[in-house]
C-alpha cells in the first residue's frame, strides 16, 4: 500500500482563499478612495444668535454672539403679524470691520418705524446654506 505524505489540493485551496481575500481588500481600498473624494456640500455653520426688540427705537436686533462668520447672502425673514419681511444679511448688517461678513459681536438692525407691533406676533428666522440657524418668537401675538 502506498502512503500519501502530503495533499497538493489543500495547498491550492489555501492559495485560492488568499487570492480572493487579496482581491476583495484591493477592491474595497479602490472603492473607498473613490467615494472619499466626493464633495458632499458645505456644512451647516455653527453660530449663536440672539434676537431682541427695542420698542423705544422701533428696532429689532439680531446679535452674532459666537461661532462662525456668516456671509452677506444669509437670509433673514422677519414676520410681524401676518406680514413677512424677507431680507439678507447685507441689507441689515452693521459691519464693524467692513469685511461684508456677519462676525462675532456684529448686529443686524431692522427698523419697524411705522409698523404697529402692539399685540402682534413677531418672529425672526435666519437661514444659511439651506439650514435654519435661528427661529425665534420675539413677541407673542394676542389670540
Amino acid at each position: 500500500m502506498k502512503r500519501k505524505i502530503g495533499s497538493k489540493q489543500a495547498v491550492s485551496e489555501v492559495i485560492g482563499v488568499f487570492l480572493l481575500l487579496g482581491i476583495t481588500i484591493t477592491l474595497f481600498a479602490i472603492l473607498n478612495s473613490n467615494v472619499s473624494q466626493f464633495f458632499f456640500g458645505s456644512s451647516i455653520p455653527l453660530v449663536n444668535l440672539i434676537g431682541t426688540i427695542d420698542q423705544k427705537n422701533n428696532m429689532i436686533y439680531i446679535e452674532h454672539n459666537g461661532g462662525e462668520s456668516l456671509e452677506g447672502t444669509t437670509d433673514i425673514i422677519i414676520t410681524i403679524g401676518s406680514n413677512t419681511y424677507p431680507r439678507n444679511t447685507s441689507d441689515l448688517l452693521i459691519d464693524i470691520n467692513n469685511d461684508f461678513k456677519w462676525n462675532f459681536g456684529e448686529t443686524l438692525q431692522f427698523n419697524f418705524t411705522g409698523i404697529d407691533i402692539t399685540d402682534k406676533y413677531i418672529g425672526v428666522t435666519v437661514i444659511d446654506s439651506n439650514a435654519i440657524l435661528l427661529s425665534v418668537v420675539l413677541q407673542k401675538g394676542m389670540s
